[in-house]
Order: C-alpha cells, then structure tokens, then sequence
C-alpha cells in the first residue's frame, strides 16, 4: 500500500501523540511537524527523523494530509490555507473558536473538494458505540465529563474544551433542530468557564443534561441513555457498558408490580434484574480511538468518501456550543451570591472569552 505523505501541526501535548502514532503506522511517512517554538519542533521531529518546520505554510507540495493540533484560535487560519494548497486535514477539535470560523472551513472544504475529519475522538470509542447501538432510540441523555485542572487549553473554556466531546455525541444521534438552552457556569482559574451543566432540548423530544468541569478533584467520563431499548450506562475511561433492558414481558406490558402477590414478592425482588429488567455487562474490546481517527481520516482520502465526523459535523458541534454560552449564567468563585438561583442583576457576569 502507497504511503501518505502526513504532516503534524502543533508539537503540544495531544500533537505529540498524533505524531507518535502516525509515525508508527506502515501506511503514512511523517514528513514534518510544524510549531513555532523551535525546541517543540526540534523535540518531535529528532524523534521521528522528520522536519522541523516554523510555518503550516511551508507544508504546500510537501504533503498530501496534516492533523492540525494547534491552539483552536489558530485553527481557522490554518486549516483553509492548507486546504487551499489542496491538502487534506483532520483538525482537531473543537473545529474552531468561533461559529463563523467553523463555517468557513466547512465551506472552504466543500468548495475545494477536499477532505476534513475533525477530532471528536469519542465516536471512536467502542464503549461510545456499544451503547450507542444497545440503547435504540434515545430519548433522554445525561452526560459527566469532569477532569483534574490541567494548565492546558487555556484559551478556551470547559464548553469548548470539554462539554463538546458530549455535545457532538448527541448530535451524532441525529436529534433533530436544537429548540431550547439552560446552562449555569463557574469560573475560577481565569476569564473562561471552568465547570457548566446544560441542558438541551431537540425538537424531537430528546432531552440532554451535559456536566463538564475541568476543576474536579475527580476525573470521571461517563454517560448513560435512556432509550427504547433500555438504559444503558457507559464509562468511556473504563470502556465498560451496562445494560438495563426490558424483558419480554415489560415490553409486551404484561408486568404490573401492583399485580404480583405478596407472598412472590420477595424472590421477584431479589431476581429483578434478572426476569423483570435483565441488567448485561457488556464485554469493550479495547481500541486506541486516535488511532482510529488516523484509520477513518487515511479510509477517507483513499476511497474519496465522508470521514465519520465531517467538518459539517464539526461545525454543527461548534454552533450548539456557542447557544450553550450564549444561555448561560456564569459566576466567579468568591464573588457571593444569594440564596436561590442567580440573578443577571446580582451576581456578576464574565464572558466566555478572555477580555482586557
């Protein structure tokens, strides 16, 4: 098999792994990295014998694809020039900072006819899928994303950096027109948001309650559905999956627990989970999931068909964001507040973008 020529721009902490892995791989020669701090590029590119470049620009003729892995502000006005010089991308999440950036590459992409995959590594994770294909049509979903501050990401706040992962997976559940937003934020390290529950709500009656924090003492990656299927909860860490399912007789309408006799009543309950809503513990084969991307990114420039998550995907996830923080009611830790919900006239607000 023909080797793609592939270029790595950003040496930060997830570049770094993107560079590993494509170095790695038996289909793709990484031919350069590109950063602007001479000691990052020279770093990755001693490890992998490939060039250290200052400039995404310099990549013209050199490469047929590049992951970009640089700041998400920096996102747009890398992507199309590449685009442009006819070079395919998988552009790591979020697609961009803004929704009109995120429109654009979409749009550059389209024009061009070139390939974009974007970075919302969580389709790739078969514990995401299981549940996803055991829960049916999905009616209600509540999502936990919460992590240990990191000092990385710093440009953007926990909704870009974090809550999007979840705010894609809904949407990759095809939910329909998005018609309403609650959200209420905390900010404590800076001028970005650094914990937020939403909640969203889809013309198709499908339901979402999204956590992201970045200053848990917890680390903790789970969701669960609740669908015609049954309710199914799955940690993305562990990559473990949990099925409640109805049994032929719930799904039948056959069982009324007011129905069942006293003296049954005991041996049904310590059975529930077995005869009445058999609980499964499905077994994960385990998967690298950016490995995975770089398997959907390289399946789509050869064949010349859709990645899995499209730049219209990742623009989609973008515009949800930014409905999420245009909803919420964000408060700094320290500055006190009354008993109750927070008042836009009591409490102050700050901006999900950095000011001054």
């Amino acid at each position: 098999m023909r080797r793609i020529r592939m270029a790595v721009v950003g040496c930060g902490h997830l570049g770094t792994i993107h560079a590993n892995l494509l170095a790695g791989r038996d289909d793709v020669e990484l031919v350069a990295v590109v950063d602007p701090s001479p000691e990052a590029r020279q770093r990755v590119a001693d490890a992998h014998g490939c060039r250290p470049l200052a400039d995404p620009t310099e990549l013209a003729g050199l490469v047929e694809a590049v992951v970009v892995a640089a700041p998400t502000g920096l996102h747009g006005a890398v992507a199309v020039p590449l685009l442009e010089a006819g070079i395919d991308l998988l552009v790591e999440k979020p697609l961009a900072a803004t929704v009109d950036e995120a429109r654009g590459i979409a749009a550059a992409a389209r024009r061009l006819g070139r390939t974009v995959s974007v970075g919302h590594v969580e389709r790739f994770n078969p514990a995401w899928r299981t549940a996803a294909d055991r829960a049916g049509e999905v009616t209600f979903v509540e999502a936990r994303r919460l992590a240990p501050f990191t000092f990385r990401s710093l440009d953007v706040g926990v909704v870009h950096d974090l809550m999007i992962h979840d705010i894609d997976l809904v949407l990759s559940l095809a939910p329909g027109r998005l018609e309403w937003v609650d959200a209420y934020g905390l900010v404590a390290t800076g001028g970005h948001e650094d914990a937020v529950r939403a909640r969203l709500g889809f013309d198709s009656g499908l339901v979402a309650e999204l956590s992201a924090s970045r200053i848990s003492p917890r680390a903790d990656r789970s969701l669960s559905l609740w669908g015609v299927g049954g309710v199914v909860a799955a940690d993305l860490t562990a990559k473990t999956v949990e099925v409640i399912a109805p049994s032929e007789v719930v799904r039948a309408g056959r069982f009324e627990a007011a129905a069942v006799p006293l003296a049954d009543r005991g041996l049904l309950k310590d059975r529930f989970f077995t005869d009445i809503l058999p609980r499964e513990t499905v077994t994960i084969a385990d998967a690298n999931a950016i490995a995975g991307e770089h398997d959907d990114l390289l399946r789509a420039i050869r064949a010349g068909g859709e990645p899995l998550v499209t730049a219209a995907a990742g623009a989609a996830a973008v515009e949800v964001a930014a409905r999420v923080l245009e909803a919420m009611e964000c408060v700094r830790f320290g500055a006190g507040r009354s008993s109750g919900r927070p008042s836009p006239a009591t409490i102050p607000l700050y901006p999900h973008r950095k000011t001054g």
